[in-house]
């Protein structure tokens, strides 16, 4: 798969930004007007932050202010994804960073006045439902604050705090170049994008094995650079938990998802030890309906038949996607309809992308998704995933505030992965053989639980080592990273995957680990969205207590937002049945395979 230049995608491949802005210069007007409405703001306001009623006039006119950052940030940073060679965006990007920088400083007296107010002002705001998240929040930064000019300071660094992500996304969108490789006589190049969304569960066990190897190869050249940049990252979160008063680096990175150590560890110690064996269980199976004698770490994308994989246009995926969410109702049908015909969507696999997907939530805009379209059925299942996040981005901006919209980390990927649920579950009912139901089936496994499940989980209990190690005191290069991404591997996969030092490069893929502990959430949500998925499937009212679970953004804390779907996730229930269900799938996968040799 060669990747093509920006330039010779057709207009409907590429979203359409116009509906934040008309052009640069638009967006830089905005950015003028949102820094004099924040000068206006401190003029106001600092100083003289006193009363309830100081507080509440003041909530109410900084939420206009966060709205207008909202969607500067999100245009700033949006078209250099789409191309990092690109001198114009990274220009956009800069001069949003810039924006974010001044106003975030400017308005850092806000933050320290909220949560150094009186206890009985914080109670009496938290009793307003309209800023109840972001109350709730200041009380949990109370206790952790710092003097102003020491906050204002640390705002201002916030560029350089984030530096190793820049670094990092910047070096996987041009630096890690990838050697073409040859098959039967014949090369094929490779990269990022191309060895991600094409060749790793490509049918041909040749290709996928020269695939990985050149893509390995290009990884291990930049392993020494993307460790120091991980280093420097880590390590400045120490550094913050240390200032803030936190006990552990742990607590600090968890304390804005409101939960604790102990359901950080639970999530990781449970899949690890208790899913492992399902997951190995799946993939002798897949080796043994492959004929593969044993499975390398090129082979665990490998699809169970790879005869039933089929070219998949954008125009079916629309129709995929639109047929797959319609247990949820009109209401939702209606507001996700309108993806392709606004151009919600980045499709284009051009040159110098970023890599994966993302949705972006300008407030009370509409979405956007960015991917690389290759035409694989996994491709449906990124794009529903993406869908997932906004329709809980429509459903949550359009009933809650501003301050309550954003959903607590700890289960915002669970409306992404409930809508491959959704897919998964029309695939499967859609068909009538058991072949067909099969690779219905096992997709539910490979492209929802494999890589939220168990990708990213991967990703967490490489972290808890990492973290766990400068929590201690110690340090890392690439040789220490290595080292620990091969023990959690072997560990979770057992004798199911040979685990080489090509695999332990992994950590090289992925932008999360510069996210503080945010690959478990992947799991976590998860989790929550089985639990809504069967709540579906067994409650006459569960398509509307998804709805209000999606309508309800982050105004409740983890906990009573779960319980709408009747998950209590106080509890490890909802893990242990999110467990069995995977069992019982896998267990259905290989009932079907005996059915077809009979």
């Amino acid at each position: 798969m060669e990747l093509k230049k920006r330039s010779t995608f057709p207009e409907n491949e590429l979203w359409d930004l116009t509906a934040l802005y008309k052009d640069r210069q638009d967006f830089l007007l905005a950015i003028e007007k949102a820094l004099d409405d924040v000068q206006t703001f401190k003029k106001n306001y600092e100083g003289h932050l006193n009363t309830k009623e100081d507080f509440e006039q003041a909530l109410y006119e900084i939420e206009h202010i966060y709205i207008q950052i909202s969607h500067i940030e999100t245009y700033a940073f949006m078209p250099q994804t789409t191309d990092f060679s690109n001198e114009e965006f990274a220009e956009i990007a800069q001069a949003g960073d810039d924006f974010v920088t001044k106003a975030s400083v400017a308005l850092s007296f806000f933050d320290s006045s909220l949560a150094q107010a009186d206890s009985a002002i914080l109670d009496a705001l938290e009793e307003v439902e309209y800023f109840r998240s972001t109350i709730r929040q200041a009380k949990l930064r109370k206790q952790h604050l710092l003097a102003p000019e020491v906050e204002q300071a640390m705002t201002n660094l916030r560029e350089v705090m984030n530096a190793p992500y820049d670094i990092y996304t910047k070096m996987r969108a041009g630096d890690f170049e990838m050697e073409p490789f040859e098959v039967e006589g014949k090369s094929y190049p490779n990269s990022f994008v191309s060895y991600e969304n094409f060749y790793q569960n490509h049918e041909d066990q040749a290709i996928r094995e020269k695939s990985f190897r050149s893509f390995s190869a290009g990884l291990r050249k930049h392993q020494n650079a993307a460790a120091a940049a991980y280093l420097a990252k880590v390590k400045s979160e120490k550094l913050m938990a240390d200032m803030r008063g936190y006990d552990s680096v742990f607590d600090y990175l968890l304390a804005e998802q409101e939960v604790d150590r102990a359901m950080f560890d639970r999530q990781i110690d449970l899949i690890m030890t208790e899913f492992g064996p399902v997951a190995q269980k799946y993939l002798k199976h897949v080796a043994q309906v492959n004929g593969l004698e044993k499975m390398t770490f090129a082979d665990w994308k490998l699809d169970i038949d790879n005869d039933l994989n089929p070219q998949v246009s954008i125009n079916d995926a629309y129709d995929f996607v639109m047929k797959s969410i319609q247990p949820l109702g009109q209401e939702y049908c209606q507001e996700i309809a309108r993806y392709q015909t606004e151009r919600w969507v980045d499709f284009a696999a051009n040159e110098n992308k970023d890599s994966g997907g993302y949705a972006a939530d300008p407030y009370k805009v509409h979405p956007y998704i960015l991917m690389s379209w290759t035409g694989r059925m996994s491709d449906v299942y990124t794009l529903i995933h993406e869908i997932g996040h906004s329709g809980q981005f429509i459903f949550s901006d359009n009933n809650q505030s501003y301050f309550n919209t954003h959903m607590s980390t700890y289960y915002v990927e669970a409306p992404s992965t409930f809508n491959e649920l959704l897919l998964s579950d029309y695939l499967e009912n859609q068909f009538e053989d058991a072949r067909q139901k099969r690779f219905a089936l096992a997709h539910r496994l490979t492209d929802t639980y494999f890589h939220n499940f168990i990708t990213h989980l991967l990703e967490a209990a490489f972290q808890r080592k990492v973290y766990q190690l400068i929590e201690n005191g110690g340090t890392f290069g690439a040789e220490k990273l290595n080292e620990f991404m091969k023990a959690v591997l072997t560990e979770f996969w057992g004798d199911a995957i040979e685990i080489d030092d090509d695999a332990a490069l992994t950590w090289m893929r992925q932008a999360h680990y510069y996210m503080g502990l945010y690959s478990y959430t992947y799991s976590a949500g998860l989790v929550i969205s089985t639990a809504g998925y069967l709540n579906l499937k067994n409650n006459p009212n569960g398509a509307q207590e998804w709805l209000e679970f999606l309508k309800s953004g982050g105004s409740k804390t983890p906990l009573e937002t779960a319980l709408l779907i009747n998950a209590d996730i106080s509890t490890d229930k909802p893990l242990r049945d999110t467990i069995q269900f995977l069992n019982q799938t896998v267990d259905q996968i290989i009932d079907y395979s005996n059915h077809i040799e009979k």
